[in-house]
């Protein structure tokens, strides 16, 4: 068992959870701003070419140019004016003339350029929903990924110390780059495989010791867990701490010793000794002739295994 610590993954789900609730304001300010202008425009039963149309310039908090034209047209002899309730980037066009109104209430009254604006209004309402779905999504994928990193703690091997490197996840809160920690880890196989951690959305990035800590499950690489501390609950043995270089390197001099011996003991049989040279005496039994079998052969053997006592 170890002490894994998921709130920095929980801490993913508030930044989502901020996605959905934005979406939700959004989706309700252009749903109402959209249905409203339609509403109104359903109202309006007349409509009539506007005499003049001021393009009404202003700049934005951004010193962008918008227009807000104002439409001037008559109805029955009598001049009106009708404010455009959408502002944009581009002036009315020549097709942008016609000002909608209430043949009863002709100062009642809806420009073109704010028909043209409800219209997009209505089709920027798909982007809450859109910021919407994309948070409940991952929101919930947050909520498996802690199931899977509690489960590593009974199937999960701790390595401790490992050096990484910081990668962008392509996520920013107020302008700040969420990172996470990324490690080349070789499996028991020899297979080279590169772990991304979880994005740090506590914005920490490193520890006091420069390394970080990984638990995974080597029968299913994809399931691991990179954080800067994560310690065994009974103590931390020797073996948890990273040497892989110099593991690999002592598991191929163990292999080659390991080797040399096979191959010592496979050329090491009875067909191979020189019986001639053992005295047999009459009435000796065949545990005296090999206690004779001359030193020279058996020492090669011993060499071999003092050779492999030292290479551990």
């Amino acid at each position: 068992m170890y002490d894994i610590d998921v709130k920095n993954v929980k801490k993913g789900k508030k930044f989502f959870l901020l996605f959905v609730v934005i979406g939700i304001i959004l989706f309700i300010v252009f749903g109402i701003i959209g249905v409203a202008g339609q509403v109104k425009y359903k109202s309006l039963d007349y409509q009539v070419e506007a005499t003049k149309i001021e393009e009404n310039p202003h700049y934005n908090s951004d010193d962008e140019i918008m227009y807000s034209p104002i439409y001037h047209y008559e109805v029955n002899g009598t001049a009106y004016t009708c404010k455009s309730t959408i502002s944009s980037n581009t002036p009315p066009s020549d097709s942008q003339r016609i000002v909608y109104n209430d043949s009863k209430n002709p100062s009642k009254c809806m420009t073109s350029y704010s028909k043209s604006g409800n219209s997009f209004v209505l089709i920027f309402t798909i982007l809450p929903i859109i910021m919407i779905v994309i948070g409940i999504v991952n929101m919930l994928k947050i909520n498996k990924r802690i199931k899977q990193i509690n489960a590593l703690n009974s199937n999960g091997k701790l390595v401790k110390n490992l050096p990484y490197y910081l990668e962008d996840t392509g996520m920013a809160v107020n302008d700040v780059k969420i990172k996470r920690p990324v490690v080349d880890y070789i499996l028991p196989s020899g297979e080279k495989v590169k772990l991304k951690g979880d994005p740090r959305h506590d914005r920490k990035l490193i520890d006091t010791d420069g390394m970080v800590d990984l638990v995974i499950d080597e029968s299913n690489p994809s399931n691991y867990f990179i954080d800067f501390e994560i310690n065994r609950l009974s103590g931390n043995q020797s073996t948890d701490y990273y040497n892989q270089p110099i593991q690999n390197a002592l598991n191929n001099n163990m292999f080659q010793s390991s080797t040399t011996i096979n191959n010592m003991g496979q050329s090491f049989t009875p067909t191979n000794i020189d019986m001639s040279s053992v005295p047999v005496q009459p009435n000796q039994n065949i545990q005296t002739v090999q206690n004779n079998i001359p030193n020279q052969q058996l020492n090669n053997v011993q060499s071999v295994q003092n050779n492999q006592t030292q290479n551990q």
